[in-house]
């Protein structure tokens, strides 16, 4: 077998071409081997068809060092992916004593009989050997054709990220795995921050950096080619962090909550959240990170302007002059929760998330957002586009974003602000 450096992958299930369950297997192994210095050349989606997936199968060996597919190692007959191997390399499978063994033992340890159908999983092609799934009765495969090498991986994720970690340790012994560093940012759009960093984008660069967009969130990612770029890699994502300053807020290893909560810690501050439109979303992105009942006291939804008025003690006339969707109401929100709870920062969301609800004046997506502390209170507008859902999401992050600046005394604007 020749030094690994090429990798196909496959993703097996009529399930995935539906629709009916979401492909996310491509993206982590790719991202595993990335970071091992193995390319991904190709991915494909193949439903649970013998004569489609063999013939994919020998086009990945042909084009690829590794070809790892997952999926279709059931005890089923619609699982077909130790034939399509078996056929794709023109090798006869075979039942393997050990494997039979290993999915006797694992239906005995939980007091069921075996099913007949089960002993399927103990065959491989002659030649290959099986991987030990510690969390099922599916055995993976590892194997050789020609130059290339091939790893079948099950379904459940649960099952196949420690199979792959295992393979991955047998086929790429050396493999150390290369730098890599990611900086996020929020607030500002994809364009401006490219832009900021338009010289280290260029593909003739050793070393270029590649933005993505996710849930609102701007990715630079740095990555080196060896274990010897680490100093390299470390510079220049500090380059994009200056660029992005003030927006980015970490280096992928943590999200928006767990930098407010460290700086929070850092501060001895306790925060609060009262809540409207996004009904508890932003207090449970905040006790979602480990230990935040060291600096969150507790939250109030309060959905109904009643129970604004009752539980926050905004006053009724705010509500009744202003609306609940203003830059008053948010204010005595933020006001309310840090009172009622005693802690030093409140934080308050209100809006209109839709789809229904808006108004000439307060379009769908108007949301103000308040922050209360010993300095006094803020208030900030926004027009989000979007659905509901996603509405609810950036309102958060703003939120977090907010508070964030407000902790480092930092001004300055967010994507989607509007002036009021």
């Amino acid at each position: 077998m020749t030094t690994i450096r090429t990798a196909w992958t496959v993703s097996v299930g009529d399930e995935l071409l539906t629709g009916e369950s979401l492909d996310t297997h491509g993206r982590t192994i790719a991202g595993r081997l990335a970071a091992m210095g193995v390319g991904v050349v190709g991915h494909a989606v193949v439903g649970d068809d013998r004569r489609a997936l063999a013939a994919r199968i020998r086009t990945a060996l042909a084009e690829a060092d590794l070809l790892i597919v997952t999926g279709g190692l059931g005890p089923t007959l619609d699982d077909i992916t130790r034939e399509a191997l078996a056929d794709a390399i023109e090798t006869p499978w075979e039942e393997d004593p050990a494997g039979v063994e290993h999915v006797e033992r694992w239906f005995r340890s939980t007091g069921r009989e075996m099913p007949p159908g089960n002993r399927r999983q103990a065959f491989r092609p002659r030649g290959s050997r099986l991987l030990h799934n510690a969390q099922g009765t599916a055995p993976g495969i590892l194997g050789t054709a020609g130059d290339a090498a091939y790893v079948a991986l099950p379904g459940p994720p649960r099952e196949m990220q420690p199979m792959l970690e295992d393979a991955l340790a047998v086929l790429l012994p050396d493999a150390r795995p290369r730098p890599t560093r990611l900086v996020r940012a929020f607030g500002i759009g994809e364009s401006t921050a490219a832009a900021r960093i338009e010289s280290l984008m260029e593909r003739t660069r050793e070393l270029p950096v590649a933005t993505t967009v996710s849930d609102s969130i701007v990715t630079a990612r740095i990555r080196g080619t060896s274990a010897a770029d680490e100093t390299a890699v470390e510079a220049l994502a500090e380059e994009v962090r200056r660029a992005w300053s003030p927006y980015a807020f970490d280096d992928g290893a943590t999200g928006l909550a767990a930098v407010v909560g460290t700086r929070c810690e850092s501060l001895g501050l306790a925060v609060a959240t009262a809540e409207s439109c996004t009904g508890g979303l932003l207090g449970g992105e905040l006790t979602a990170v480990p230990g935040s009942s060291g600096w969150y006291r507790g939250g109030v939804v309060a959905y109904e302007n009643r129970r604004k008025i009752e539980d926050l003690d905004v006053p009724a006339r705010l509500v009744e002059s202003f609306g609940a969707v203003s830059a008053e109401v948010a204010g005595a929100m933020a006001d309310g929760v840090r009172t009622r709870t005693g802690a030093e920062l409140g934080i308050s969301t209100t809006g209109v998330a839709g789809p229904g609800g808006g108004t000439e004046e307060k379009p769908v997506g108007t949301v103000w957002i308040g922050v209360s502390d010993d300095r006094g209170t803020v208030t900030r507008c926004f027009r989000f586009s979007g659905d509901r859902a996603l509405i609810r999401r950036r309102t958060v992050l703003a939120a977090m974003q907010i508070v964030r600046f407000r902790l480092d005394d930092v001004e300055a604007p967010l994507l989607w602000e509007y002036s009021a």
